[in-house]
């Protein structure tokens, strides 16, 4: 009978120890978006895929310890969008059906959001699985960010451009994006790369995300330069689908990083909206702190771990739901929203955390194969 006992018990935690090595999220997303290697997002009529799609599901791989379909998102990322050789190159950032309906980059240039994420996510994976390809890749993806996609700005120092061309608004000013920067991968380059000018980077993108919080809410766009922020010429004070990004981000900062309490009192701004009406608003003027529509699930996804971070233990399940459910009931044209919900769930599950250094602390280290 002990005998016996002692194998129910051995197979149940077999049982246990396989579920913690699955992530049914992200096999459903694999399903849905990927195929061999590539991020499909098909809300855009020409089955485009981006940068940014790929980074991201490298990084959800990552988490999930798949390391096929990190090699197999990896290649296609170099094959497609780097011209086979990403130590050579910048990814393009978007490639799809062009109008002869042949198949290629529709958009040579760079999107640093999406580097910056191919970077860290190439150097954790690199520690983590222990290969030095993917670390030494990472590394010179780090380097080249530097050198192509950032520019000295008056009133903030050293920032991220959002791409290598077109963002230059002339006399000193730049658009940018605060969604670009996380502040646990900036803080976690300038550790792991130290004497280059990460450090500056992050002291620079950290400007730009004091800067650009004041108001409580913050802007999908702005321009920079002059000692001051004005608003995007193009897009004006709306904060939607990018900025959402930073209420993310700020979330899951560690709580060494010096920026994460003023941005978790500022941002308690959302934390009421979603208080009173049940879910983040879609869009927001970010001046006259009008708010407009409900956000979809994505956005509910968005601010889990900053409620979480503010103590709001009970709204963060509530929109952690919202997320589950929008999962389940989604179409396969829901990429944006989905990912969202994977960086925010995979958090809330403790399935990884950022550590004091910004680093990758999963929650499984050893290979689960």
């Amino acid at each position: 009978m002990r005998l016996v006992l002692a194998g129910f018990f051995l197979l149940v935690a077999a049982a246990s120890h396989a579920n913690d090595c699955e992530w049914p999220v992200w096999e459903q997303f694999s399903s849905n978006y990927v195929s061999d290697g590539r991020v499909v997002d098909r809300s855009d009529s020409r089955l485009i895929s981006t940068s940014e799609g790929q980074a991201y599901a490298l990084f959800f791989a990552l988490l999930a310890n798949d390391k096929a379909s990190f090699s197999q998102l990896l290649a296609w990322t170099e094959t497609h969008l780097a011209g086979g050789d990403l130590t050579a190159q910048l990814p393009a950032w978007l490639w799809g059906q062009q109008p002869d309906s042949s198949w290629g980059v529709l958009d040579g240039n760079a999107a640093s959001d999406a580097d910056l994420w191919l970077a860290y996510t190439l150097i954790e994976a690199g520690r983590h699985w222990h290969s030095h390809h993917y670390s030494s890749l990472g590394y010179l993806l780090a380097s080249r960010i530097l050198r192509e996609e950032s520019a000295e700005i008056e009133g903030l120092g050293l920032s991220l451009l959002p791409a290598p061309h077109g963002f230059d608004a002339g006399g000193g000013r730049y658009r940018l994006n605060p969604s670009y920067v996380p502040l646990q991968l900036t803080s976690y380059l300038a550790t792991t790369l130290p004497g280059s000018q990460w450090s500056e980077l992050n002291a620079g993108s950290a400007a730009l995300l004091d800067e650009a919080s004041r108001s409580g809410w913050l802007a999908d766009w702005v321009l920079a330069g002059s000692g001051q922020l004005a608003p995007d010429p193009k897009t004006g004070s709306r904060g939607s689908y990018d900025a959402i990004r930073n209420y993310l981000w700020a979330g899951m900062l560690p709580d060494t990083i010096p920026a994460k309490p003023v941005l978790l009192e500022r941002m308690e701004k959302m934390a009421s909206h979603v208080q009173a009406h049940g879910v983040p608003p879609r869009k927001i003027d970010t001046r006259k702190g009008a708010t407009d529509e409900r956000g979809s699930f994505g956005f509910s996804a968005a601010v889990v771990p900053l409620l979480s971070a503010q103590g709001k233990a009970q709204l963060a399940a509530e929109q952690a739901q919202i997320a589950r459910d929008g999962i389940a009931q989604a179409r396969t044209d829901r990429y944006y929203d989905t990912v969202l919900s994977l960086f925010s769930l995979g958090w809330y599950e403790k399935r990884y955390r950022f550590t004091s250094s910004g680093a990758l602390e999963l929650r499984q280290d050893s290979p689960c194969d």
